[in-house]
């Protein structure tokens, strides 16, 4: 395989995990809320399992959403200071927050790992193991402490060679809205 196939790879199973399985979950909770309304108000009869399907749902597409909020650096972020200093200081401090995230991320990741394979418990309604659900945490994790290595490594050059500013996202973004 060559570089640009192993790249064409990662960035398909990227977008799968960030995108398009976030959108299908979406959809999916999209369609039990109609079905849910249609049951509750139409035919008075309430089905819970829609419930229980669109709050599931809501905690995969939360935290799956994150990871391509990340990606595409469309997350919420407090910048009072960091926009009040110079170049160089937003470069020290983006590289101290990345070290930050990286660490604590990466120590959560174990636990968090070794919580899901134990977790036995499943939804009340249907049944669903809840480890599915929540695997969606540990995904994030791993996608947010691999951007910020490699963000962490853009920044560390830039600091060398004394650039200092840095833009990660390299997809093309709709600007005109």
């Amino acid at each position: 395989m060559t570089m640009g196939q192993i790249k064409k790879a990662a960035r398909w199973f990227a977008d799968f995990i960030e995108v398009y399985l976030p959108v299908a979950v979406f959809v999916m909770l999209f369609l039990a809320f109609l079905i849910n309304v249609f049951f509750r108000y139409v035919m008075k009869n309430p089905q819970n399992w829609t419930f229980e399907l669109s709050i599931n749902a809501f905690v995969v597409v939360g935290l799956l959403g994150a990871c391509a909020a990340y990606r595409t650096e469309d997350h919420v972020i407090f910048d009072l200071l960091y926009t009040r200093l110079n170049p160089k200081g937003q470069n020290i401090l983006r590289i101290i927050s990345y070290v930050i995230v990286i660490v604590f991320f990466t120590v959560a990741l174990p636990a968090s790992i070794r919580y899901l394979v134990k977790l036995r418990a499943v939804t009340s309604i249907m049944r669903i193991p809840l480890r599915i659900v929540f695997l969606s945490f540990p995904i994030l994790l791993i996608s947010t402490v691999l951007r910020s290595a490699y963000r962490l490594v853009l920044d560390i050059k830039a600091f060398r060679n004394k650039t200092y500013v840095q833009r990660y996202n390299t997809e093309q973004r709709d600007t005109s809205i």
